[in-house]
């Protein structure tokens, strides 16, 4: 899936980085590669930003780029989260 697709509160795994060489150049130097974790905390209006965090680190990534990057769902993550039936 892509990353642009997930919703709030998911995690998965980065599998690939934009083809904008110079986000693809920030992402790494802040430790933001394929095979991370990321969790996404919201979602702006459709549309709108994506705001990421990566353990501590929290960013914020355009819908553009977003929708260049391929994810996994991490569902060990996600099943922990939810509330026990």
């Amino acid at each position: 899936m892509i990353l642009s697709q997930a919703s709030a509160g998911d995690h998965v795994t980065l599998q690939t980085l934009p083809g904008h060489p110079a986000l693809c150049q920030r992402l790494k130097a802040m430790g933001i590669k394929p095979g991370v974790r990321l969790e996404v905390i919201r979602r702006g209006r459709p549309g709108g930003i994506l705001h990421l965090a990566h353990g501590m680190f929290e960013f914020m990534l355009r819908q553009e780029h977003a929708r260049q990057m391929e994810v996994c769902a991490d569902e060990a993550a996600q099943a922990s989260s939810q509330p026990p039936a």
